[in-house]
């Protein structure tokens, strides 16, 4: 007796822990993709504009002669709000506070949608730092 209900238990934990892939989708879930992806408002050139005029090339990175590309990552929610910021793959002197910064303060997106509903979804955006040789001023860039 005392082995089935240690089997029963063991059964029941597990059947718990399994991820319910596709059954049922809980409002709060977080897709990597998406019927159609979330979009910044105006387009893409709305939104290389925004990067060019809110994002400033940190004095020290401009000193040390550092460029590179900042890979940040975020979360547009249902709502097109802009959550969860996070820097996956830095370049330091500041570039990364100052990706993170310019990408926390951007207006609400158009979320991405799924089954014709608006869902959570994660979203990669490469900032590429570039110092001009004449002048030793910063330029930006999106991949």
């Amino acid at each position: 007796m005392k082995i089935h209900y240690y089997l029963l238990l063991f059964t029941f934990g597990f059947l718990l822990s399994v991820p319910n892939y596709g059954l049922s989708q809980e409002k709060d879930s977080l897709f990597m993709v998406v019927d159609e992806q979330p979009r910044y408002p105006g387009g893409e050139e709305a939104r290389m504009k925004y990067i060019q005029e809110n994002l400033n090339y940190p004095k020290k990175a401009r000193e040390s002669g550092i460029q590179g590309i900042v890979y940040i990552s975020f979360i547009v929610e249902a709502d097109g709000r802009i959550t969860n910021v996070e820097v996956r793959r830095g370049i330091g002197g500041g570039c990364d506070k100052a990706a993170m910064r310019v990408v926390k303060n951007m207006p609400r997106w158009e979320p991405g949608i799924q089954k014709g509903k608006a869902v959570r979804t994660t979203f990669h955006m490469p900032i590429r730092f570039k110092l001009t040789e004449e002048t030793n001023e910063g330029c930006f860039g999106l991949f």
